[in-house]
């Protein structure tokens, strides 16, 4: 039984860890997303400020410029709003791999503790013949 619950909480860590380990990856990629969000953002704000140096020549790209960046904004924004819902199902999962893992660690915890209880309760059984018989040769002396 004890080698079974080890090797049932060896495989629920090794689960938590794969589940956590992709969590981390879809965190990075969330975080990708975010710098690119940011990143056209400030190109958005530097194309502004050239727009309003050069007035005469933005008349003709800047209007482009602005809808493809609308365009780019809307696909990242909905990429992350797609990557958030995909962390929060990883760190659900997560959350439930780490729950059946310290079910496992608590049944070990109690079996543990119930094999020292036995060994105890043997060795006071002993402890306690061993004392009746010292008892015994003392009262026949």
């Amino acid at each position: 039984m004890g080698k079974t619950l080890e090797n049932l909480i060896r495989l629920h860590k090794y689960r938590v860890d794969e589940k956590r380990r992709v969590l981390g990856l879809l965190y990075g990629e969330l975080n990708d997303l975010e710098q690119k969000l940011k990143d056209l953002y400030a190109q958005i704000a530097n194309e502004q400020q050239i727009a309003q140096s050069m007035p005469e020549q933005a008349m003709f790209s800047y209007g482009r410029f602005h809808q493809r960046a609308m365009l780019i904004r809307d696909e990242i924004v909905q990429a992350i709003a797609q990557k958030e819902q995909e962390v929060e199902a990883a760190r659900d999962e997560v959350n439930t791999a780490f729950q059946e893992l310290k079910v496992y660690e608590e049944a070990e915890k109690n079996r543990k503790k119930r094999e020292a209880d036995e060994r105890q309760r043997k060795e006071n059984i002993e402890m306690d013949e061993i004392a009746m018989n010292l008892y015994r040769n003392n009262q026949s002396d």
